[in-house]
């Protein structure tokens, strides 16, 4: 997301979790946003939506492989909490997650039925319009999915595992978040679900 409001920057941190999620205040008006979708729900900019974009998620090893000069910061720091929750919540790729102890109270309603809540997957965004393909969906090769009138094709990378979706007609780059479940369905409750080898849900 870009954090400029009406021209100006505007200075955003975490303020506080609703449905197990992080939610973002600025500095200049403390309205609340929603840190997915970019849009303001609470205080003064109630409403309003940054400007977002999706970015391609890799490993280390992968952009090393891809991009043999490249260069990477690694810092050495890591709070105790950061690594007990890190060890415990196997947040990697395909890992299988964790939602800390307390978090779950935030959740205003329960997680969406359709999949285990810690299920990890792609989330593809076509204007209104939300898809979650779970990694398993993905596990015995590409998927190709029509949807909006397009064909979306969604891969893992060789290298990284990491999903992938690009339209098949060469069109603009999907929006696309590697998502677990609960966050994605709270953020777009009416998404459908593709399991392999079936119509989407």
């Amino acid at each position: 997301m870009t954090p400029i409001v009406d021209g100006s920057i505007h200075h955003f941190g975490a303020t506080g979790l609703s449905n197990a999620l992080a939610v973002l205040g600025d500095e200049e008006t403390w309205s609340s946003w929603d840190h997915i979708t970019g849009e303001a729900f609470d205080g003064p900019l109630a409403g309003r939506r940054l400007p977002w974009w999706g970015i391609t998620m890799t490993t280390a090893q992968a952009a090393r492989v891809e991009q043999p000069d490249l260069r990477v910061l690694i810092s050495d720091f890591r709070s105790l909490a950061s690594r007990v929750i890190g060890a415990a919540s196997g947040n990697r790729i395909g890992g299988r997650g964790f939602i800390p102890p307390g978090m779950g109270l935030t959740m205003h309603a329960p997680p969406d039925p359709r999949l285990p809540k810690l299920t990890q997957g792609l989330g593809v965004i076509d204007g209104e319009a939300a898809r979650f393909y779970p990694m398993a969906a993905l596990m015995h090769g590409p998927v190709r999915d029509r949807w909006n009138d397009r064909t979306l094709v969604v891969t893992r990378g060789e290298l990284d595992g990491v999903p992938r979706a690009r339209w098949e007609d060469g069109t603009e780059p999907a929006m696309q978040l590697l998502s677990r479940w609960y966050g994605f369905s709270f953020t777009w409750p009416d998404c459908t679900v593709l399991e392999q080898g079936t119509e989407p849900a």
